[in-house]
């Protein structure tokens, strides 16, 4: 699905702002949250359109968005698409500040991506700001889907209109949340945005490191549960990270069918090498020293490789490893 207008700048803007040699426009990558409203009724009124608070907010009756807005303002001017954009630009910021009880779609994305920014950047002043924005993101969702929308193709017409990927987002938070000891407001989010996600083994996952904490005894046939489920989607990452999550909680078969589905994925000198720390964890607390020590011999003797190079399929320490596995 294309990316919207607003979303596309924003995303030129956190891009510029982790990488400022990126070339870019000053007003491609300002930050117009900051522009006193009086400045930004000057800009306009470089391309003739002479407006205040009350006319702008006149004019906004008459339309539903800023998108609108700047098409109804535009259609008696001629002007280029550069310019055409600058114009957007101020009509969004000055919609965003004032008509604040008519909500639209392209102005909420924005403010997701805003506070998604500031939470991925640390400078988030408070947390019920991110809060309050994901239960709003909810409801949309919600009334949409009850009015009889499609789940996944709502969440999607909401994820065209960000900058940022809100589904890996979701996944991010919920895992930060179960780490910070926050296991009910975790799960309330997993409940709330699980039937809308379109990668659902990651969200199943995050259910299954919640219930881990509650349930010891039962974590064995949530693990069980997810590779019956999910190994044939041969997700290198995904298998990782289950193997990482088995370190603590996981048969020893089952580790080695895991280990046995993930090698053929693995391309990466530095996979393997995460493969190989993974299992070396995981006969470290079974107690068992002597393949713990096989294993880390091996990551000693590929030390000097580089992460990216290429993993060779007939590796002879790849049938090693295997070998230990079995042992």
């Amino acid at each position: 699905m294309e990316m919207e207008r607003r979303a596309l700048y924003n995303l030129m803007r956190q891009n510029w702002l982790l990488d400022p040699t990126i070339e870019a426009e000053p007003w491609q990558v300002e930050d117009y949250r900051s522009l006193p409203i009086d400045s930004l009724f000057e800009r306009l009124s470089k391309y003739e359109i002479n407006l205040d608070k009350n006319h702008f907010i006149a004019l906004s009756d008459e339309v539903d968005n800023p998108e609108d807005l700047t098409d109804l303002l535009m259609s008696d001017v001629e002007m280029d698409a550069i310019s055409q954009d600058k114009v957007y630009l101020i009509i969004f910021e000055l919609w965003r500040r004032f008509i604040t009880n008519r909500p639209c779609l392209s102005i909420f994305c924005d403010e997701l991506d805003h506070q998604i920014h500031l939470y991925d950047s640390e400078k988030a002043e408070d947390i019920t700001s991110i809060q309050d924005t994901l239960a709003n993101l909810q409801v949309i969702l919600d009334e949409n889907t009850d009015a009889g929308a499609d789940p996944q193709q709502v969440f999607e017409s909401i994820c065209s209109g960000c900058a940022n990927d809100v589904e890996n987002f979701l996944y991010d938070y919920i895992s930060d949340q179960i780490e910070d000891g926050n296991p009910a407001y975790a799960s309330d989010l997993l409940d709330g945005f699980i039937n809308y996600v379109k990668d659902v083994k990651w969200f199943d996952f995050l259910r299954a490191r919640l219930l881990a904490q509650s349930d010891v005894e039962g974590t064995h046939e949530i693990v069980c549960q997810l590779a019956e489920h999910y190994l044939e989607d041969n997700d290198l990452d995904f298998n990782l990270d289950l193997l990482a999550f088995m370190v603590q909680a996981g048969d020893k078969d089952l580790f080695n069918k895991v280990v046995k589905k993930t090698m053929p994925l693995i391309e990466k000198e530095d996979d393997f090498k995460d493969l190989l720390g993974i299992c070396a964890d995981f006969f470290h607390c079974l107690d068992l020293e002597s393949q713990e020590q096989e294993i880390q011999k091996i990551s000693r003797k590929r030390s000097h490789l580089h992460s990216e190079s290429t993993i060779n399929a007939k590796d002879p320490q790849i049938a090693e490893l295997l070998s230990i596995l079995n042992s």
